[in-house]
């Protein structure tokens, strides 16, 4: 009995022994890495938190690390990892899609996401997006949503926001202005568009793109629309 169950042992740690050899095999090392779904975000930075190289074995690849590593960067909001034996890893990212800029004090920049998370605080503009004026806020920290006391007005921004974004209006708008949030002004080059408050928002844009694509010379259109109710006889003023 006691010959029988030290053969066994035997075998046992021998098999465990192959297989602990085997998971170490260069077979399994880092072959190729392929990432996917990055547009504001540079391949090499992706690839840099990764934090992998070519003696990485894909068997021991820890997936939670280099998750938080790449999501460290506020533009990023999802990664997921797939392998594919022998050595290829795949790496699929989601972004944040950046829609406004905040002017936070003269010549300072908050670049705000469709849900009014700040990503990043710069000098400049670098995209070409609406600037967000008359919103009041208290305070703001990196990679949360912007604390505004009045809630209106903060929805109004992030839902125009995206319905510009959505219609391919955000390289036009040069501002959407809530400082009287009844009558929520958007500019696109020189034409203005009083859009009121937050009902029918979607129409309203959709309307603002199908009068901007049928404009003749639209760029160089001077004029005023009130769009505050949406009907056949909206009040539209433009001067070119």
């Amino acid at each position: 009995m006691g010959t029988r169950i030290f053969k066994a042992a035997v075998v046992i740690g021998f098999l465990c022994f192959l297989a602990v050899i085997f998971m170490f095999s260069p077979i399994f090392h880092l072959q190729e890495v392929i990432i996917s779904g990055y547009n504001t975000v540079e391949h090499d930075e992706i690839r840099q938190r990764l934090g992998v190289d070519y003696s990485t074995n894909l068997l021991l690849f820890n997936t939670s690390d280099a998750r938080r590593q790449i999501m460290e960067n506020l533009y990023i909001s999802e990664v997921a990892f797939s392998r594919q034996m022998p050595g290829r890893l795949y790496v699929q990212v989601r972004e944040r899609r950046l829609v406004a800029y905040i002017e936070h004090i003269p010549g300072s920049f908050l670049y705000m996401d469709e849900h009014g998370r700040v990503l990043e605080v710069r000098s400049f503009t670098s995209w070409p997006l609406p600037l967000v004026v008359g919103l009041n806020f208290t305070s703001f920290a990196l990679g949360e949503i912007l604390d505004v006391p009045d809630g209106n007005a903060f929805n109004i921004v992030t839902q125009y926001a995206q319905h510009i974004y959505r219609h391919g209006l955000a390289g036009r708008v040069t501002y959407i202005d809530v400082s009287d949030t009844a009558n929520t002004r958007i500019l696109l080059g020189y034409v203005e568009f009083n859009v009121g408050s937050l009902r029918d928002a979607e129409e309203k844009i959709s309307i603002i793109a199908g009068i901007i694509n049928e404009m003749p010379d639209a760029e160089h259109a001077r004029g005023f629309v009130d769009l505050r109710e949406i009907n056949d006889e909206f009040f539209f003023e433009i001067l070119t």
